[in-house]
């Protein structure tokens, strides 16, 4: 009856950390979101090439207001240093919290990039860095 007891307080202790480890997992890994009202949005005519630098770039998800003109962006990933992309798309908006105009770019199958990050153009050898 004793060696029951011990166990049962043994389970009833371990309780609480089991439970509690999930849970702060779960809030460490949640991506900070970025809102900006919309000023104005469009399509490019004609394809529209950019490539990056030699450093990564972050990719947002974006996630659109349907009533207001608002978008919302996540970053989930990074594109590759020295690579021209294809842009499609392009917003500018203001951001809620520091009131700064921002311009961002959708590059086809992967996401939105804020425009200052990116260079207009084909990647060549002349622009290219040196490593």
């Amino acid at each position: 009856m004793k060696k029951m007891a011990t166990i049962f307080a043994g389970i009833v202790l371990a309780l609480p950390l089991l439970a509690a480890a999930p849970t702060s997992t779960v809030s460490a890994a949640k991506a900070k979101t970025y809102s900006f009202s919309i000023l104005t949005a469009d399509f490019y005519d004609k394809l529209t090439l950019y490539h990056t630098t030699n450093h990564k770039v972050t990719v947002y998800r974006a996630a659109i207001g349907a009533d207001n003109p608002s978008i919302s962006f996540t970053a989930k990933g990074k594109l590759k240093p020295n690579t021209t992309y294809r842009v499609t798309r392009y917003v500018k908006a203001k951001s809620d919290v520091t009131k700064k105009n921002r311009a961002f770019l959708y590059v086809k199958g992967h996401g939105w990039v804020q425009k200052a990050k990116l260079v207009k153009g084909t990647l060549t050898p002349n622009n290219q860095a040196a490593d």
